[in-house]
């Protein structure tokens, strides 16, 4: 990445701009402004394959955005293990350096598709197509739940159909009310929502370069959202994160504003919306999967 890097500075020497996207796909940084081609980088690497450590298959690409007017640009890409001071994950290579975090942070991403399903916009199975997202400490985040799938009644099985799923929070049992699915965001089976894969930061029902996070990302957030001389229990021994569990709450200082958006019993009754917030992780522990769960006290 550093050689890239040293590559586009040519460029931008020789042009006074970086590559746009034509150029960048022609697989090589070359520049003709002087009369004669002048070749910085025969070949742009790839990521590897097969994938490289602790990447998910998502997140394993590199990918260039310059910006408009080519003054310039931003590259995603993923460290599959630690290297020098940066950890594993999502990084992004801008002008200045490799930023240890993920490009689009605090922008918001808008999709088309998730996994197998499309996302439009509409009753009655809604679907929210346009997420926010945060920068907390190095990780980045959605600041709404996830909302795709069709809408199916509390006491129905989401299953492996090739038809995403969702429940919507329904006191009422009307299965046509969307409500709180557009205001808290769908309810998912653990299955579902890691859209029956069982790899620990799988994509699941997750936009492209998204994943469900897992157990140690969750503690990652819980850890930086301590108070000084405080630690949480990375082997959820106790109920000793909730300094972290407020700032994550509407109101906290975190930015990621939680709603607290209930659950679904498995017998068509949904329970404490307003009081419990539920958070999958794609680790498993024997036959289950860890969790997080933020109450209202």
């Amino acid at each position: 990445m550093k050689q890239i890097q040293t590559a586009l500075e040519l460029f931008f020497n020789d042009k006074g701009r970086y590559p746009n996207f034509d150029e960048w796909n022609t697989g090589s940084i070359f520049s003709t402004s002087t009369g004669a081609t002048s070749t910085y980088m025969q070949v742009i690497p790839t990521a590897p394959t097969p994938n490289d450590g602790l990447c998910t298959v998502n997140q394993n690409s590199i990918s260039y955005v310059p910006t408009s007017d080519g003054s310039s640009y931003s590259i995603s890409l993923c460290l599959g293990g630690n290297t020098g001071a940066l950890t594993s994950g999502p990084k992004c290579l801008t002008p200045a350096g490799i930023i240890d975090a993920n490009c689009s942070c605090g922008d918001p991403i808008t999709i088309t598709s998730v996994a197998n399903h499309t996302c439009t916009e509409g009753a009655p199975d809604y679907d929210q197509c346009t997420y926010d997202t945060v920068k907390i400490g190095s990780q980045c985040w959605m600041k709404q739940n996830m909302n795709v799938g069709n809408i199916v009644n509390g006491n129905v099985t989401q299953e492996n159909n090739s038809i995403m799923e969702k429940y919507c929070y329904d006191p009422d049992g009307a299965l046509s009310d969307y409500t709180y699915c557009q205001t808290d965001g769908g309810l998912y089976q653990w299955n579902e929502a890691m859209q029956y894969s069982v790899s620990e930061g799988t994509q699941g029902i997750c936009p492209t370069g998204w994943h469900v996070p897992s157990d140690s990302e969750q503690n990652s957030l819980d850890q930086y959202l301590t108070d000084i001389g405080q630690t949480c229990d990375a082997n959820r021994g106790a109920y000793d994160c909730a300094t972290a569990g407020t700032k994550l709450k509407v109101g906290g200082t975190s930015g990621f504003n939680s709603i607290l958006a209930g659950y679904c019993g498995g017998d068509g009754s949904f329970y404490y919306q307003g009081v419990y917030a539920f958070f999958w992780s794609s680790s498993i522990s024997g036959f289950n999967a860890w969790l997080r769960y933020l109450v209202s006290n």
